[in-house]
């Protein structure tokens, strides 16, 4: 009985209030995420796919995608992205100092620096001066903004 009031509720949440039940979806599933990162042991692996335009995000395969609208005249960092719930999510609970592998190359990455901007009429201009050597972007759960995380790569790693 308890779990048919707690769909009932759930259900009545999605419809009445969407982007608060996505949020709230997002912000445990990635709580879980980084529980289960930080009992492991070991430290996150990202792979990074083919570059492309916003088409190649749908590809939704786990990859973190070169995306070529990014590059612009300001010299910003190459951006990789990927769909919140393809397996960009994994990006939304690190901190600066959060180390990561990045699949197929040697060593480790740590997060460097992060940057939230807003996900409408935000230009390249934003990520500027965005500190590391590649930078990943994805999208929060249930509110308009994405997050995009500078990595450099971990001296002697």
């Amino acid at each position: 009985m308890l779990l048919l009031v707690a769909g009932v509720a759930l259900g009545a949440g999605a419809l009445l209030v969407p982007d608060r039940v996505e949020a709230l979806y997002g912000d445990v599933k990635t709580s879980v995420q980084d529980t289960v990162q930080d009992v492991s042991g070991e430290v996150p692996t990202i792979r990074l796919g083919e570059e492309g335009d916003e088409n190649v995000l749908d590809i939704c395969d786990g990859s973190f995608f070169e995306m070529a609208t990014y590059r612009d005249d300001n010299h910003i960092l190459p951006v990789f992205a990927a769909h919140n719930n393809c397996g960009g999510d994994v990006i939304l609970g690190w901190e600066v100092g959060t180390q990561i592998a990045i699949d197929g190359r040697p060593g480790l990455y740590e997060v460097v620096e992060i940057r939230n901007t807003g996900k409408t009429w935000v230009t390249t201009s934003e990520l500027v001066g965005l500190q590391g050597e590649l930078a990943l972007q994805t999208c929060y759960y249930g509110v308009q903004e994405m997050r995009f995380v500078g990595l450099s790569p971990v001296p002697g790693s």
